[in-house]
């Protein structure tokens, strides 16, 4: 865990020292996560840092290296696209922050997106058939999970140029976990507002609950994208950080998505714990 946290503040001062202070508002668990991941080599040694959030303290973190700065250069691409995705949905205040938003960070992307064009013109592209697929109101679980995680997929695949299948295939299962795990915690909060929720057209959800059997095997199909991404895992050599990778995966997600299907995900100050 401490390790995990050090990560973070890691990719946080990346986001800082790569794009100004306000990337630093960008930092999230995913990336961390996908640093872990695709970090080769030697256990890196943390060292003490300034944290704006709490100034009274310097915190270990994780020195910046080239994964680093790849997780940061995503962290401003994905939020960007994010953005334009929340742009497009949201109505009223919400549609107005993310407007004022894209206007913060438009040279944070212009400077990402010039660092890798191709992986940009993927995200763009995921998240094209995503945007479609929602705005017909597509029945397909399958579909439109599959928009998503080939979108965390492309992270593996545009990395340092090497063959990297474990590491694709993890991140799509991951990826497929983590969208159908967000449709079955918004649910209830999507039909009360009308945005579109694949599983309200999967299994006629207009009520916002499912019924046990549907239920079930929406479990099922999500528990078998776990099993893939554990399976991936063990495929992959060369990871220091193994330990923690593991952890994350044949414990964090199952107990998260329990956590959703029992509707106690959402803690004190309705902040998510991943």
């Amino acid at each position: 865990q401490a390790r995990y946290h050090a990560a973070y503040c890691g990719l946080c001062r990346a986001l800082k020292l790569e794009y100004g202070f306000a990337a630093r508002f960008l930092v999230n668990y995913d990336m961390t996560f996908l640093y872990f991941l695709l970090r080769e080599g030697d256990l890196a040694c943390p060292g003490r840092c300034f944290c704006p959030a709490r100034p009274w303290c310097r915190k270990a973190c994780l020195p910046e290296d080239g994964t680093m700065r790849y997780a940061a250069d995503l962290s401003v691409l994905l939020s960007w696209w994010k953005l334009l995705d929340a742009r497009h949905d949201s109505r009223g205040p919400r549609r107005l922050a993310a407007k004022a938003a894209l206007l913060l960070y438009r040279r944070s992307y212009r400077r990402a997106s010039a660092r890798h064009p191709a992986l940009d013109a993927a995200f763009g592209t995921e998240l094209a058939r995503l945007q479609a697929l929602e705005d017909e109101k597509s029945p397909s679980i399958d579909r439109t999970a599959d928009a998503f995680a080939s979108l965390l997929r492309d992270c593996a695949a545009h990395y340092d140029g090497r063959e990297r299948r474990p590491e694709q295939l993890l991140l799509y299962h991951v990826g497929r976990y983590l969208y159908l795990a967000d449709a079955l915690e918004d649910l209830p909060r999507d039909v009360r507002a009308g945005a579109y929720n694949p599983l309200r057209y999967r299994y006629g959800a207009d009520g916002g609950t499912l019924d046990p059997a549907d239920r079930a095997q929406l479990l099922e199909t999500i528990d078998a994208s776990i099993s893939m991404a554990c399976s991936a895992m063990e495929l992959l050599d060369g990871r220091r950080d193994r330990e923690l990778l593991s952890n994350i995966l044949y414990f964090g997600l199952p107990a998260v998505l329990h956590a959703v299907a029992e509707g106690t995900f959402r803690k004190a100050g309705n902040r998510r714990k991943t």
